[in-house]
């Protein structure tokens, strides 16, 4: 395995336990992220503590209350050009809805820049977003109106 995606897991792994720390030391100041797309589906954040916040609040994609099952995730280098590609495929449900799959492929690309994440973007089926949001967009926690 490579350096940068041993940097990329890392930062995966903190993402996903909220380690925000850790989150912090794999970025670079200057990082971007982006999810193609218009908001509130997709959306563009620059800078460390706006990179941050948008996973925190999960501004992008369908936001948090879903179960989720990856299919799988392989992970490429590039090394010569500073890139790492995460290939995803994952199933996400409303537990309400444990019938109605969001099956979704997306292939994120993490850019380096003196050891660090410079760039994220994620690019992925945004119509199975969002025609998941009509389908449920009153029981999604980040669109529930209350």
């Amino acid at each position: 395995m490579g350096r940068l995606i041993d940097i990329g897991k890392a930062f995966e792994t903190a993402l996903f336990s909220g380690d925000q720390e850790e989150i912090r030391q794999t970025m670079h100041p200057d990082i971007s992220y982006e999810m193609l797309g218009r908001p509130p589906l997709g959306g563009r954040f620059e800078g460390r503590e706006n990179v941050i916040a948008s996973f925190e609040n999960r501004k992008v994609g369908l936001g948090p209350g879903f179960e989720y099952e990856q299919i799988s995730r392989d992970w490429f280098e590039d090394e010569a050009h500073g890139k790492v590609f995460v290939e995803i495929y994952e199933k996400s449900w409303l537990a309400k809805y444990p019938g109605d799959l969001l099956i979704v492929r997306t292939c994120s690309v993490l850019s380096f820049q003196d050891g660090k994440i410079i760039s994220i973007i994620d690019y992925t089926d945004s119509q199975a977003y969002a025609g998941f949001k009509e389908r449920h967009e009153g029981d999604i926690p980040k669109f529930a109106k209350g």
